[in-house]
């Protein structure tokens, strides 16, 4: 049976091996399309080279995000307040109070939150309430003293016209509480609350009472600058006293007239116009102590609302108006101090926050929003507001170099990969998998099991030559100046090469040299994404370029029913037809096994047939012998 079973064992060796080769045709065409797909970013509508970043000069201010559609740009900001939300605190509460049932509605802007309560605990009570917030509100129990607690209310929505306002059974359960009182203090009046004021020329509107800066008031009004109606007016100027006009004689339709009068006093000096004054500051705020302080400039001639928060500029009493301008007019008018706390007739008790708008200046015009993410200001870019400033910060919009150069060296390693693959496959030399430093012990072992297994192969050896043509070729670029090859960034195949040459250079892989690629991307970010894929007939669609030609280069392989697909289907076949041929061999193998046992058998039963007739013979003979 050993010499039955050599065809056997002969198909089974060819199987192995038509399995060994499909699943190495299927890793080269997975290779192949990282590698095609890593190509592909390089140049398709969300390539690397169009992303940007947005830096600020204190992050923890101000920060920003930026589309790749933004603009490189730089522009300033200062952050006078954040966007706030309600947010209130009840006084301490009693641990086993009670909240009584009602009908109770919360308010934050337009949005209402209303519900039935029949009576229960305070945790029952903000368990409901929070059930049925969603992103409008949030309460919680937050415990003060072993004995007391509080209940925190508070809005989910930032902006001045998000007010948290309470209804019904939550007005009165606001009251008691100690969350909101009546609003009983007096506003602080001003007069006039409108003032105009020719050139050269002051004015003031006084307030009822001086602004404290702890209360945390806020100033309006509305300020228009516009030029003064210049009158000409001629004057006629002597170089002595007036004495008159001189006379004169009319005779039968002659007229003479007199000489004027003459004078021993010397020529007076002419007279200088005044020197035109321009000044955008012309609004301050007085202090308690009598010192000025400006309040932002007025620019243009149209007219313009401030809100001033008045805690920015301690205890004060009046509004100046310091009109210098030796032809302009200033006109202030709706000027009214507000508290911000105030929501209607009530006001909170203890406001851990209150709701407000996001207010900044940008580029030195004052910009508020109800939300501290901006994303209408600039184009392609959202700026997020953390806290105020001191001074105006800048950010920065600039090409997402980092992201670029970690793509590109992505690129790098899936063309390296490939090409070990196609090495380690069509070459029979140990050292091809030695010098592959970042294997690991699995991976070598693979390696090795397949080493040369297409040695001499066409196919594979026609790709790897194509793949080193299409890297050390050059490319058309969008001017003279711009980047050709890869060399030119920084990558070949010796791009950190020294005096000596190693052999694992020999083998076509990539290196980078990334000194030299963060200064061009930095430098020419548009000439390297042109390198990758650029449009060289202006149709709109990428005809040139690394990225592109490996992409049409491997496409044709990797595709559905492509060169690699074929391969693996014919060695799936040839697999199939072993596999049928082994299950023939294993049936004959079978079948003569039986039958050599069956005949083994016969031969045994008349070997023993003959041995009983041979014990009989020599019976009979002994029994018949003379004894």
């Amino acid at each position: 049976m050993k010499v039955e079973r050599i065809p056997r064992e002969r198909a089974n060796t060819e199987l192995e091996e038509y399995r060994e080769q499909q699943t190495a045709w299927r890793e080269v065409n997975q290779h192949s399309i990282t590698l095609r797909d890593t190509a592909r970013k390089l140049f398709s509508y969300n390539n690397p080279f169009s992303e940007k970043i947005a830096e600020s000069t204190n992050e923890r201010a101000v920060t920003a995000t930026a589309t790749r559609e933004a603009l490189d740009q730089s522009f300033r900001v200062s952050v006078t307040q954040t966007a706030a939300v309600d947010s209130f605190l009840s006084s301490e509460i009693p641990r086993d109070a009670k909240v009584p049932e009602g009908h109770y509605v919360f308010g934050v802007g337009e949005g209402t939150i209303e519900f039935n309560w029949k009576g229960g605990t305070f945790t029952s009570f903000v368990e409901a309430l929070n059930r049925r917030g969603g992103s409008l509100l949030r309460a919680s129990v937050i415990q003060i003293t072993p004995e007391t607690r509080s209940l925190l209310v508070e809005s989910l929505k930032t902006g001045a016209n998000n007010r948290l306002s309470f209804s019904d059974a939550a007005l009165t359960f606001a009251l008691e509480n100690g969350i909101i009182k009546k609003n009983d203090e007096a506003a602080i009046a001003v007069a006039p609350d409108a003032l105009q004021t020719g050139a050269t020329s002051n004015g003031i509107i006084d307030f009822s009472r001086t602004a404290r800066a702890r209360d945390s008031l806020v100033l309006e009004y509305t300020v228009t600058v516009t030029d003064a109606t210049e009158t000409a007016i001629t004057e006629e100027t002597t170089d002595g006293p007036d004495l008159g006009k001189p006379g004169s004689i009319e005779f039968k339709g002659i007229t003479i007239e007199n000489l004027p009068s003459e004078t021993a006093l010397a020529e007076s000096a002419p007279q200088v116009p005044p020197e035109p004054v321009a000044d955008n500051s012309v609004l301050a705020l007085r202090s308690v102590r009598g010192v000025a302080l400006p309040l932002p400039a007025v620019e243009g001639d149209q007219k313009q609302s401030f809100r001033i928060p008045l805690a920015e500029y301690g205890d004060v009493d009046a509004l100046l108006i310091q009109n210098r301008n030796t032809h302009r007019t200033v006109s202030v008018e709706s000027v009214k101090i507000i508290d911000p706390r105030v929501a209607g007739d009530y006001v909170p008790v203890n406001p851990v926050s209150v709701a407000g708008d996001a207010e900044l200046r940008y580029e030195g015009i004052s910009v508020t929003r109800p939300t501290n993410s901006i994303d209408d200001l600039v184009p392609g870019i959202t700026i997020e507001l953390h806290e105020p400033t001191e001074k105006q910060e800048t950010i920065s919009i600039k090409p997402d170099t980092e992201t670029a150069k970690n793509e590109i060296i992505s690129f790098v390693a899936q063309y390296n990969r490939l090409l070990a693959e196609l090495n380690i496959l069509t070459q029979k030399r140990p050292e091809i998998i030695t010098e592959l430093q970042y294997f690991t012990d699995d991976e070598r072992a693979r390696a090795e099991e397949k080493l040369g297994i297409f040695f001499g192969d066409t196919t594979l050896n026609g790709i790897k030559a194509s793949l080193q043509r299409i890297t050390s070729n050059i490319y058309p670029a969008p001017d003279q100046s711009g980047v050709t090859s890869l060399t030119q960034i920084g990558i070949s195949t010796k791009a950190t090469a020294g005096g000596g040459v190693e052999a694992s250079r020999l083998r076509g892989y990539l290196e980078i040299d990334e000194k030299k690629l963060d200064e061009v991307l930095s430098s020419s970010m548009p000439q390297v994404k042109a390198l990758f894929g650029y449009d060289t007939d202006r149709d709109l669609v990428v005809d040139s370029g690394v990225g592109h030609a490996i992409d049409a280069q491997i496409t044709p392989y990797v595709q559905t029913g492509g060169i690699f697909a074929t391969r693996t289907n014919g060695l799936g076949t040839r697999i199939t037809a072993t596999e049928r041929r082994i299950t023939q061999l294993d049936q004959q193998l079978e079948r003569k096994e039986a039958d050599l046992r069956n005949k083994y058998g016969q031969m045994e039963g008349a070997l023993r047939s003959l041995e009983q007739q041979s014990d009989s013979i020599n019976n009979f003979n002994r029994q018949n012998s003379p004894k």
